[in-house]
């Protein structure tokens, strides 16, 4: 008789900061409420968000100087933990640019452990290194997981991998409250945006540049940013430059942000790529409807035009005529409102486990009969 599943692995960067870690902290909670065992192994030492299971931090071990030999203790000592708990399947939400550092881990790592390669952006050089035909020599039995059906297709189209399955984020909208108080220190209407302040990415820079050009300063609603980065002093400069210091507010990291979200008019995503944006569920799980450009990928699988307004990608012109427009316009406002927390049933937890666990007990079977290396 076969082994059954039940000890699962997590590996992630950290347990703060973005979505991809978040993801990994809340996979960690819904694994663990089905009935496995979950392991979740964090690389540095940066744990903000909750979760559940056992927590390795590998970080507690890292020096100061992060030496080979330091390097390679952790390592042997990963490894250890896998073998003595007995992981059975681990889920990789690394990013991955070393083919060299990919074969090392799988044959001396992943020795007894089913390794699937978690792809967590649309941005797929993130996850796989450069060279294409080793990387569909490496993976072309590998079990990749991605969040939309287009970056399955982009991997399909650039690696001709096999075995890749579409699980979207998820969201519990039970835990979510009819209301939310309005947070200390606000005193005007305003709209929100969210996500880590880097380079290229998020593009709050541009998001600011199409609020300056909107009517919304001069109906006083505010812009509110939650979130921090490498970026943050150089958009403080920009909101200088626009003379919006009384209206544009970042406000940080927020580990709660339900009530800044619940209580503002609308969200705004503008991102040069996702992977299937959190924060658009979080947001209409709040019943606060969003505007998003349409980058690659996840607002148009989210954004049916009953909970929002989708803008064509990179038209910031576009974004800038929406957000007047949803500002204005009360009586959309309200139907998007209305409609929010239905329109995203189909992604509540409740579905989403049952489709983890669904892919998970098949994969597990499938490796005790076929070789996967």
């Amino acid at each position: 008789m076969r082994p059954k599943l039940k000890n699962i692995g997590i590996l992630t960067e950290s347990l703060a900061g973005g979505g991809a870690e978040r993801s990994a902290a809340l996979l960690s909670i819904e694994l663990t409420d089905l009935g496995y065992e979950v392991h979740l192994c964090t690389i540095t030492d940066a744990i903000g968000y909750d979760y559940k299971g056992n927590l390795l931090n590998l970080g507690l071990l890292k020096n100061t100087r992060n030496d080979p030999f330091n390097k390679l203790k952790r390592f042997l000592y990963f490894k250890n933990y896998l073998k003595k708990h007995q992981i059975q399947v681990i889920l990789d939400f690394r990013m991955r640019n070393s083919l060299i550092k990919e074969i090392v881990i799988r044959k001396f790592l992943y020795k007894t452990s089913l390794p699937v390669y978690m792809v967590r952006s649309s941005h797929i050089a993130y996850y796989f290194p450069k060279n294409k035909t080793l990387n569909k020599w490496f993976f072309k039995n590998s079990f990749i997981n991605v969040l939309s059906h287009l970056t399955r297709l982009e991997l399909e189209k650039c690696y001709k991998l096999q075995h890749i399955e579409v699980i979207p984020n998820s969201i519990s909208l039970a835990s979510y409250a009819d209301y939310y108080g309005l947070p200390d220190g606000i005193q005007n209407t305003y709209i929100i945006a969210s996500g880590r302040l880097e380079r290229g990415v998020k593009q709050f820079d541009k998001l600011i540049e199409a609020y300056a050009e909107s009517i919304l300063p001069e109906h006083n609603i505010d812009l509110l940013i939650l979130g921090q980065g490498e970026m943050l002093e150089t958009l403080k400069v920009l909101v200088a430059r626009k003379h919006l210091q009384h209206h544009v507010h970042f406000k940080g990291f927020v580990k709660n942000p339900e009530n800044y979200v619940a209580n503002a008019l609308f969200s705004v995503l503008c991102s040069n790529y996702e992977g299937f944006p959190r924060v658009i569920l979080e947001s209409l799980a709040c019943q606060t409807p969003v505007i998003a450009t349409n980058c690659p990928t996840g607002p148009a699988e989210i954004l049916d035009g009953s909970n929002g307004i989708l803008v064509p990608y990179q038209d910031f012109k576009g974004l800038t005529k929406a957000m007047n427009e949803l500002a204005l316009n009360t009586e959309l406002r309200l139907k998007f409102k209305a409609a929010a927390r239905a329109s995203i049933r189909k992604f509540d937890t409740s579905v989403i486990s049952t489709d983890w666990q669904n892919y998970l007990e098949r994969i597990y079977e499938y490796s005790q009969t076929h070789s996967i290396t």
